[in-house]
């Protein structure tokens, strides 16, 4: 399949894994959802496998319900189908090579915002990652061709992550921790201005404030990322 061994094939499953037992406990994701990464060298991507019909709670989730596909959707290695809406994954892959990983969530705060005229705001700053703005997909239709897929892909752009319409979220990154800090923390920041919204006017942080990086200035992004996920992959065991 690659050149990788097995043992770093397993390593990359079991990231996926604790990914997904990080958004179910975070209630970014539930029957619906799922994290991806890219396998390195490769054109091969490790993501959840279609879980719908086990009858399985996913924040047991466990390498064996991750399999790896193709760009063009097509499994091959795992024992499960690849998510219904794995064109979402494939397409960005495709149209971005600085992405090494993806998520697709359902995050009800985000949601909110993508049915309002509000935009969301770097109001915390563990979510400044997103001050240049989160760009909205304008259907809630399920991404289940390629054609959809780089429809998603053309409204995220350049951007961390891209809202659809009475949908979800996507979010990106350079690694499968990153993607998944920065969708909980989008989820969590969402939640803060909606709270903040019913106190006053909410304000931004100052861009001023913010390093090259995007990130609040004293924060590395290697703090951002790692010590968040070990944090929480301990807390799920």
């Amino acid at each position: 399949m690659s050149s990788h061994h097995p043992e770093a094939i397993a390593g990359i499953k079991e990231k996926i894994a604790t990914s997904t037992r990080i958004l179910v406990r975070e209630r970014l994701i539930g029957p619906f959802g799922h994290p991806s990464t890219r396998i390195p060298g490769t054109d091969l991507v490790a993501v959840l496998g279609h879980t719908h019909d086990d009858v399985k709670d996913l924040a047991e989730t466990d390498t064996e319900d991750v399999v790896v596909m193709d760009l063009d959707g097509e499994v091959v290695e795992g024992t499960m189908e690849a998510p219904g809406e794995r064109f979402m994954h494939t397409e960005i892959y495709k149209a971005r090579p600085d992405v090494g990983a993806v998520i697709h969530a359902h995050p009800m705060h985000c949601i909110a915002f993508s049915i309002t005229d509000v935009p969301l705001a770097p109001v915390w700053h563990l979510c400044t990652l997103f001050a240049d703005g989160v760009p909205i997909y304008d259907s809630a239709v399920q991404i289940d061709n390629p054609e959809r897929g780089r429809s998603v892909a053309a409204a995220l752009g350049d951007r961390k992550g891209v809202l659809l319409k009475g949908h979800g979220l996507t979010v990106v990154g350079t690694s499968i921790e990153e993607a998944t800090v920065s969708a909980v923390n989008l989820e969590r920041s969402a939640r803060l201005q909606i709270m903040a919204g019913g106190l006053g006017a909410v304000e931004a942080i100052d861009r001023a404030e913010l390093t090259g990086e995007m990130l609040t200035d004293g924060l590395t992004l290697e703090e951002y990322t790692h010590t968040q996920w070990d944090y929480w992959a301990m807390e799920i065991g």
